[in-house]
């Protein structure tokens, strides 16, 4: 039953987010709006991931989020759940994330999105953050 529920979660989490398809040269990259993001992490079942440096995680993050910067990623991918939701942001798209998002998405059997706008797009929109 537990599996049922956690399938039917990430369904309607995958449908929820109405993500966007972006074509890289790392191949294709899921992305996800802030309103969409917020409404996940609202509801719960997602783990936002900041993959920007710790001082700037210190200083404010989106509820619910693990520090992991992209310098210990590769140390530290283990750390991730292995399935479920992962929402990665940073400070804006880069082909440095784009290579955290594909690392990731190899190494892992949930859905991974990226933030459209990262961390300063959901600050723009006067979303939460946690402190």
């Amino acid at each position: 039953m537990k599996l049922f529920a956690g399938v039917a979660m990430l369904v309607a989490a995958l449908v929820l987010a109405s993500p966007a398809r972006a074509d890289h040269r790392y191949g294709p990259i899921f992305t996800i709006d802030p309103e969409n993001a917020r409404a996940l992490i609202e509801r719960g079942g997602v783990a936002p991931v900041d993959l920007r440096p710790e001082g700037e995680f210190e200083t404010g993050r989106l509820p619910g989020a693990r520090s992991v910067p992209l310098a210990t990623l590769v140390s530290r991918v283990d750390e991730l759940p292995p399935a479920g939701v992962i929402l990665l942001y940073g400070d804006g798209p880069n082909e440095r994330l784009f290579r955290a998002y594909h690392f990731i998405r190899a190494r892992r059997a949930g859905a991974v999105y990226l933030l459209d706008g990262g961390f300063d797009g959901w600050r723009r929109l006067g979303y939460p953050l946690e402190r």
